[in-house]
């Protein structure tokens, strides 16, 4: 028999995308061992070193033009034909290069862009590779949807319910949640350590900048407070000066374990954070965001009682760590509401998907 191969596109518009990616690999290789995996940056395979340029603009556009960006995405956020896409051409060159090369039997889209793209070329080319789509954010932007696309993996039902209502066939849709990988796991008992707050920023470090919140942190009684700033170095060297009080952490490539010995964590609710929140049984104190798609991520975190959404400034943020911390059966129930969301949502149906339409068997 033939191997299976399946081809994952994704790009860094935001660490959520290719951490989808990278959890997407890691899965499938586990679940369907006969099948070759393969993840791609389409950007990076079709840019070289200029795509780096991109993300960095992208990243300035994140962190300072709130705004602008949320004028963006609500522009593009429309029924109709697709937004057009600078250097198509070019794109569309990459994937049939990817498509050539690795003869994907499933292609696999973790960002928007990827999907359309995907989407053209399928049709274009008369292409019989299944396409998936899978959403990655609670909110799911018009530019996931694209003609030719076979399955929907979306996050939520709130998610399912927003592909419904733009004309996608339920039968199309599975709820598996934001992929996570196999690391973020709920901890064994005696591994979470009671009073550890965890705060981060993602990739680029998007956190509160006040010193003097990390100080109220640290003051709560028996309180642990660990910092990672990712690759946002400046802020990193100013809490270092905070120890013994605060650990602070730059980019770190254990985060599964940092969140396994958390009791609390404080960041910005990005879908990917949201769903390795989830994965890991740990209460999310989400920062009060600016981007469009992160408001509605957080509006679901509410909703579903896994966490609260943090006042905007650093004294009453501190204060309402503290209130949560102090009320362990207010944590355990946000743990009780996360194991009921991994009960609805997990990736077992995307797999057993793919089996059914002659993917390679697990051994």
């Amino acid at each position: 028999m033939n191997t299976t191969t399946i081809l994952i596109l994704s790009g860094k518009f935001g660490m959520g995308h290719s951490s989808a990616a990278l959890a997407l690999e890691e899965r499938l290789k586990q679940r369907l061992p006969g099948a070759r995996v393969a993840a791609a940056d389409l950007l990076e395979q079709a840019l070289g070193p200029a795509s780096a340029g991109v993300y960095q603009a992208f990243a300035a556009l994140a962190r300072r033009g709130g705004p602008a960006f949320n004028r963006l995405y609500r522009a593009m956020d429309r029924q109709g034909k697709a937004a057009p896409v600078p250097a198509r051409q070019l794109f569309l060159k990459t994937i049939h290069r990817l498509a050539e090369t690795t003869k994907p039997q499933a292609v696999i889209s973790t960002l928007p862009l990827c999907s359309q793209l995907a989407a053209e070329y399928k049709k274009r080319t008369g292409s019989q590779f299944l396409l998936v789509s899978c959403v990655t954010d609670i909110s799911c932007h018009s530019e996931w949807i694209a003609p030719g696309t076979d399955l929907y993996c979306a996050a939520s039902a709130q998610t399912k319910q927003a592909l419904i209502q733009a004309g996608v066939s339920p039968e199309k849709i599975l709820i598996t949640g934001v992929p996570v990988r196999p690391s973020f796991r709920v901890p064994a008992e005696g591994e979470r350590q009671a009073r550890r707050i965890l705060v981060m920023g993602g990739g680029l470090g998007l956190m509160p900048e006040d010193e003097d919140f990390y100080l109220r942190l640290a003051a709560i009684p028996g309180a642990q407070v660990v910092a990672v700033t990712g690759r946002n170095q400046q802020l990193r060297r100013r809490l270092q000066e905070l120890k013994p009080n605060v650990q602070a952490l730059g980019f770190v490539e254990n985060v599964a374990e940092q969140m396994g010995r958390s009791d609390l964590m404080i960041s910005k609710p990005g879908g990917a954070t949201l769903f390795e929140a989830v994965a890991s049984g740990l209460p999310l104190l989400a920062i009060r965001p600016n981007l469009e798609q992160e408001k509605r991520n957080a509006a679901f975190l509410a909703e579903e009682r896994i966490g609260l959404i943090l006042p905007s400034d650093p004294t009453p943020m501190a204060w309402a760590a503290e209130d949560l911390l102090l009320q362990p059966a207010a944590l355990e129930r946000m743990r009780d509401n996360m194991a009921r969301l991994r009960r609805q949502a997990s990736l077992e149906g995307l797999f057993c998907w793919l089996e059914r339409q002659g993917m390679a068997q697990a051994s």
